[in-house]
């Protein structure tokens, strides 16, 4: 019997592992069981209302309304089960292990008794059909690529790593000085008392340059750190240097940090001057910090030799969305919510006045100057409401407000933020029941860019190329290929795994003493890559997700798990113990993530692939 339950056919490896991992997850709930029995007598029973006031009252209120940029008010429909698992997994956010088993039933029950309206209210209450905004990532791509239709959208076409560079034999910039062109993969250079070229004769005074973009990979706050004892400054995104030491530090080493927010899947300018004038000796070293990853030096996969224009990314500090169904939605309406959104109108607002000319195709003293930014005006609005306007709208969200007797800059202001404010922006599903070409490109885009339409799926809605499975399939394939679709696909597997609810995976120094901060990020890169590699490969086969015996190494991870490999080398595919890996499910960050610091833990496992992978609850 024993040998039916556990062999293996080869014609059908996927049932084998499916079966493998479902009986992980029974294992682990019953060790699960197994472990709250034990531990029962030992804990004292507390009230629910007490360890609300104890471990959820920070971030939740008293009165379970939330906290300011901590917690929205509880509302929604939620059973006791659904509720208590969802405690038990995400609450407290800093620890989830503080509320489980009983303790998470009985905080469950106080709050829904307490917090919660129940469904004959709701009835009365709640509108029949529930009506969503933007999320606060949703807000961030829309503002940008809305903006980006009129300043120029960011967007590489080269397949080329690396940033191109440039070597002059002086500290200017000369045409005539420069005396090599090349691509280099990083930039990490200690050329010591000596010059970076031969052909750079005097050691004393030279200078080099590198521009490209950056490719970011996860939204998120980056911190850029420039080694150097030269000269040097550095630009990210921006047209004013985020760090400018042109002022040598008079042949000293220093760091010099500067930390600037990107979205994932779009490239970003970067330029980086540097140069050497009498100085003992030279080097310049260019690194980052990116979110949830270690300091290091910019790879060469996250540079490309090719220049962009600059990307508007709102600074606002939004509210959380609503994640009390699991994931992220724009459900909740707040006043810290609606003065988050009048702030980044502001802001929003600002830029265009700044580049007011720019955008609307003319100049300080156009004799039409005022009619083309009215016609610019029309054109944001549409562009922000994702559909033409009508005459009505055209009147009331730009014509009144440009009367003779207000500046035109006014004006423009005035309607700007009258149109951001509006819910034809801030709400993305117009009509429900019977959706026209304009509701289709809407969602298709939030769905897969989290964005609003580009230009060539706006244009196909405004013809009528929307209207026919085939139209709509050649749009969502082509929209597939953008970097905005990998990101948010990234951002969904990242959710899945739970790789984020811990802030910081850490291990025992004294059991695992190579098990650092470099490693983890090392790691984390690694699954990401395998990810990448699963979904987005010419021969992708989604079955690979659970099969797959490789994981991605480079030699720092090679050196962990006791694969040769040469220094130098970049993350490259290998083959780790075939009979013992399925996939994701088995990736080192996962089974990382999923552990007690100092041993393993197939509780948790078990937990996750019964409720992550097979969708089934465990009782309480």
């Amino acid at each position: 019997m024993m040998r039916n339950i556990f062999s293996c056919p080869q014609s059908n490896p996927v049932r084998c592992r499916i079966s493998a991992l479902f009986l992980l997850g029974v294992v682990g709930s019953f060790l699960c069981s197994l472990e709250n029995a034990s531990a029962a007598p030992e804990i004292k029973q507390q009230t629910g209302a007490a360890i609300y006031r104890k471990l959820c009252i920070e971030c939740h209120a008293s009165n379970g309304k939330g906290v300011t940029d901590k917690a929205n008010p509880f509302h929604g429909r939620k059973t006791l089960e659904e509720l208590t698992m969802l405690i038990e997994e995400t609450m407290p956010e800093e620890d989830p292990e503080l509320c489980e088993g009983e303790d998470a039933r009985q905080v469950a029950e106080y709050v829904l008794q307490h917090f919660f309206t129940s469904p004959s209210e709701q009835e009365s209450q709640s509108a029949r059909v529930q009506l969503s905004h933007m999320t606060v990532r949703q807000y961030l791509y829309t503002t940008a690529d809305l903006m980006a239709a009129f300043l120029g959208t960011a967007k590489t076409t080269t397949k080329e790593r690396g940033l191109r560079a440039e070597y002059y034999s002086t500290r200017n910039f000369r045409g005539d000085k420069r005396v090599e062109k090349r691509i280099d993969p990083v930039v990490n250079f200690q050329f010591g008392d000596k010059t970076p070229l031969d052909k750079i004769k005097n050691a004393e005074e030279f200078s080099m340059k590198w521009e490209g973009s950056v490719l970011a990979e996860e939204t998120g706050e980056y911190e850029f750190i420039l080694k150097t004892e030269n000269g040097a400054r550095l630009w990210v995104n921006e047209q004013e240097p985020i760090i400018d030491e042109w002022v040598s530090s008079q042949g000293r080493p220093k760091e010099h940090k500067a930390t600037i927010r990107l979205l994932a899947g779009k490239p970003y300018t970067l330029k980086l001057h540097v140069f050497k004038y009498k100085e003992k000796s030279s080097s310049v070293v260019l690194e980052w910090k990116p979110p949830h990853k270690a300091q290091e030096v910019i790879p060469a996969r996250n540079l490309t030799p090719q220049q962009v224009p600059g990307t508007f990314i709102c600074s606002t500090v939004f509210p959380p969305d609503d994640s009390v169904s699991g994931y992220e939605r724009g459900i909740a309406v707040s006043k810290s919510w609606d003065e988050a959104t009048t702030s980044a109108a502001l802001e929003v607002m600002g830029v265009v006045i700044k580049h007011l000319d720019r955008m609307a195709g003319t100049k300080q003293d156009d004799k039409k100057r005022t009619e083309k930014i009215r016609q610019f005006c029309h054109r944001f609005a549409e562009y922000a409401f994702r559909r033409p306007l009508t005459d009505e709208q055209k009147a009331f969200f730009v014509d009144q407000h440009f009367q003779k007797e207000l500046p035109v800059e006014l004006a423009t202001k005035r309607s700007v933020l009258l149109i951001l404010k509006s819910p034809r922006f801030l709400y993305t599903d117009h009509e429900l029941n019977s959706p026209g070409s304009f509701d289709i490109a809407s969602r298709l885009s939030y769905g897969l860019w989290d964005s609003m339409p580009d230009r060539q799926l706006y244009d196909a809605a405004k013809a009528g190329r929307l209207k026919t499975a085939d139209q709509i399939r050649q749009q969502s394939q082509r929209m597939l290929e953008d970097p905005r679709a990998q990101a948010k696909l990234r951002y969904f597997f990242h959710h899945w795994l739970q790789l984020d609810e811990k802030e910081e995976l850490a291990k025992d120094k004294a059991l695992f003493p190579d098990f650092d901060a470099q490693v983890v990020s090392d790691l984390r890169t690694s699954l990401d890559l395998f990810i990448d590699d699963v979904v987005w490969n010419k021969g992708s086969d989604y079955r690979q997700l659970l099969l797959a015996d490789y994981v991605y190494l480079n030699p720092r991870l090679a050196k962990v798990y006791g694969v040769e490999m040469p220094e130098n080398e970049e993350f490259q595919k290998v083959s780790l113990d075939e009979d013992k890996r399925a996939g994701v499910i088995t990736h080192p960050y996962l089974m990382a993530n999923f552990a007690y610091h100092n041993l393993s833990s197939p509780i948790h496992r078990g937990v996750f692939v019964t409720r992550r992978l097979l969708g089934r609850s465990l009782k309480p």
